[in-house]
């Protein structure tokens, strides 16, 4: 930890330099983004509540819809369905799609690979009403939050990232048999870091699965190739016998 205060401190603190501009630009990009596109859902959630509302449930008890109400779609390129059933208190699971169910007194969640069931006990009531008001409030927070709090927030997680590579790259040192400064360590794992971090992403807009695992296993390889040119040789110099 007083190395890292330490190296924060000093005017050449270039890899934590690097990693608040990375984060920056994100958040920005990400405010940039919710800005631009959430507003064109607004007329598609909208279409959605006059579908389904209203809602309202008193005392764990759905009384409002009093008839069957369903709507599918694909989320994902799968189906999904939202069903609400207030004829039954309970579904036959096994014959369940994915989707949310809502009968007289569950709530049901199904996934390829789970399914949760939960009793309704709480009053809730939704009016069948115009929400876009409300969406775009809630866009406008959510836009002004990501543009002000992100960068600062991907800073921390950033940092607390590259700090464990740093950690990591002792590994690499010892392969290679050199030494690293605290600060060299920093500003190339800040470097390798950002340049893998933007790879993941292109992987992941080409459909292409990047894990965690891949990720760590990349930035271990990228460091074992370049600690060697950056570090000193860690060699001992040999004792001379006296006579």
């Amino acid at each position: 930890m007083k190395k890292l205060i330490d190296y924060l401190k000093k005017s050449d603190a270039t890899g934590a330099l690097w990693l608040l501009i990375f984060a920056t630009v994100i958040a920005f990009h990400s405010a940039y983004s919710i800005n631009k596109y959430l507003p064109m859902a607004i007329p598609y959630v909208q279409q959605f509540a006059d579908e389904i509302l209203p809602i309202k449930i008193e005392n764990g008890k759905l009384l409002e819809p009093q008839e069957i109400k369903t709507y599918s779609n694909e989320y994902a390129g799968k189906p999904f369905s939202i069903v609400i059933d207030p004829t039954k208190d309970m579904l036959e699971e096994q014959e369940m799609k994915n989707g949310v169910y809502l009968t007289r007194s569950y709530l049901y969640s199904i996934t390829n690979t789970e399914i949760r069931r939960q009793k309704l006990i709480d009053n809730i009531n939704l009016p069948k009403q115009d929400y876009t008001p409300h969406m775009r409030l809630i866009i406008r927070w959510l836009f002004w939050g990501t543009l002000l709090l992100a960068p600062f927030f991907n800073f921390l997680c950033f940092l607390i990232a590259v700090l464990f590579y740093v950690f990591c790259s002792g590994f690499a040192c010892i392969l290679n048999r050199v030494t690293l400064d605290f600060k060299t360590k920093m500003r190339l794992n800040s470097l390798l870091f950002i340049g893998v971090y933007i790879l993941s992403h292109l992987f992941y807009i080409l459909g292409i699965n990047f894990s965690v695992l891949a990720f760590f296993l990349l930035m271990i390889a990228l460091q074992i190739v370049c600690v060697k040119p950056l570090g000193k040789e860690d060699k001992k110099p040999a004792k001379t016998k006296k006579k």
